[in-house]
């Protein structure tokens, strides 16, 4: 498909467009139009149109489609996506020879214009937060116009311009999204643990058992020594998401956290309200909207009462559940309101501490000046915990990250 501006040749591009942001926010639009698109795929798609950017309409079609689509059953979603954003009508790609008229002055449709966001402005007109510089041009196409033969787009900020010291309660689900993919690039790196299992290598100890069954085969002659070495294995994480009424302004910031733990690293995830409910199969779904329609419907306790102490101990004892603990990170998130008393919040924090390798703590109060941690559950948790950590904004969850990938 060469999508047409109606002038009989591929529209051209407009300048101060940010190609890396461009890539991301569009394979966001199609990942919400069921296009399973990875983040890997946005990154080889921004490369190659640094390589072959040609400023053509229909070179950066052909970019983007043979970079995020791999199934030929995904065309017909992905044109009709690069339409919605791309369509010539919406006046965000024009030709500047279309409909020109020879009078002097500058034309609507010379300019790459935004959607306003004044009075004008459309309630389902989504915008381009990729850009971040204006197209300037005058009538004529020169640079030495006056300042009225000048037009300006209007500019929306791009989504992923948020002061990162913003707390997560301000931001957009736009901004909480391209948080969420900004931490599925830095969740690549991952710690790893020796694993029991042994596999042959060329180094290592003589693994005796194995070169002894292998001598059966030369009527019981040794002729090469197997020698083992353990192999090694990505370390499990655990995450458990506070899901009470206290902490209902950040649930849904702390679920982008969770997302690509749960979906690049296998994580378990558990929510925890006055009952413990696994919560995994819905955080690992592509789109962050059916997450949370899945766990409207599956947590029915969700922004009541807090029971920690007991949700804890619940996956301690579970037959199953307890198993993903071990040699585990453990990831709490929670402002540590508890209404259990807190002898039982020590008793399960210290048998969880056991169980794990380590255990952080997220708590988003703890990012206020006069915070200190005075509640009887905060004050129980706390000396069971390796790392505590506030987590209330993008540059805060750096270090979380950086506790949970740390080796």
């Amino acid at each position: 498909m060469t999508v047409d501006t109606g002038s009989g040749r591929p529209g051209t591009l407009f300048a101060g467009v940010d190609v890396a942001v461009l890539t991301t926010t569009f394979g966001t639009r199609l990942r919400r139009a069921g296009v399973p698109v990875s983040v890997s795929a946005m990154e080889r798609a921004a490369a190659a149109h640094a390589v072959t950017a040609s400023g053509r309409l229909d070179d950066l079609y052909w970019t983007l489609r043979l970079s995020l689509v791999h199934d030929v059953r995904q065309l017909e979603t992905f044109d009709k996506v690069f339409e919605a954003v791309f369509a010539t009508d919406t006046g965000l790609l024009r030709d500047k020879n279309r409909d020109r008229e020879p009078a002097a002055g500058p034309q609507d449709g010379e300019w790459a214009r935004l959607p306003h966001t004044s009075d004008g402005a459309t309630a389902d007109s989504p915008g381009l937060p990729w850009i971040t510089l204006p197209s300037v041009s005058d009538a004529d196409g020169s640079d030495d116009g006056g300042a009225d033969d000048l037009a300006l787009p209007e500019l929306r900020p791009a989504a992923t311009s948020a002061d990162p010291d913003s707390p997560f309660d301000t931001l957009d689900d736009e901004q909480l999204r391209a948080v969420e993919l900004l931490l599925d690039e830095k969740l690549r790196a991952w710690p790893t643990r020796r694993s029991r299992r042994r596999t042959t290598s060329h180094r290592g100890p003589v693994n005796l058992r194995r070169s002894l069954r292998r001598a059966r085969r030369s009527g019981g002659e040794i002729t090469s020594l197997v020698r083992t070495s353990s192999t090694v294995r990505p370390r499990p994480v655990v995450a458990l998401l506070d899901v009470s009424g206290s902490m209902e302004t950040y649930t849904r910031a702390y679920l982008h956290l969770i997302r690509p733990l749960a979906q690049r690293h296998r994580a378990e995830v558990f929510a925890l309200s006055t009952t413990l409910t696994r919560i995994t199969p819905a955080v690992r779904r592509r789109s962050p909207d059916e997450t949370v329609a899945e766990l409207t419907a599956v947590v029915d306790d969700r922004f009541a009462g807090t029971r920690l102490a007991s949700s804890l101990t619940t996956l301690l004892r579970h037959r199953t559940w307890s198993t993903s603990l071990r040699g585990a990170v453990v990831l709490v998130c929670s402002d540590g309101w508890d209404s259990d008393p807190p002898e039982q919040m020590a008793r399960a924090m210290s048998r969880l501490h056991r169980s794990c390798h380590r255990v952080i703590w997220v708590n988003p109060r703890s990012a206020a000046p006069e915070f200190a941690p005075t509640t009887a559950g905060m004050s129980s948790a706390l000396p069971h915990c390796d790392e505590f950590l506030s987590g209330h904004s993008l540059r805060a969850v750096e270090e979380v990250v950086a506790a949970l990938t740390a080796r």
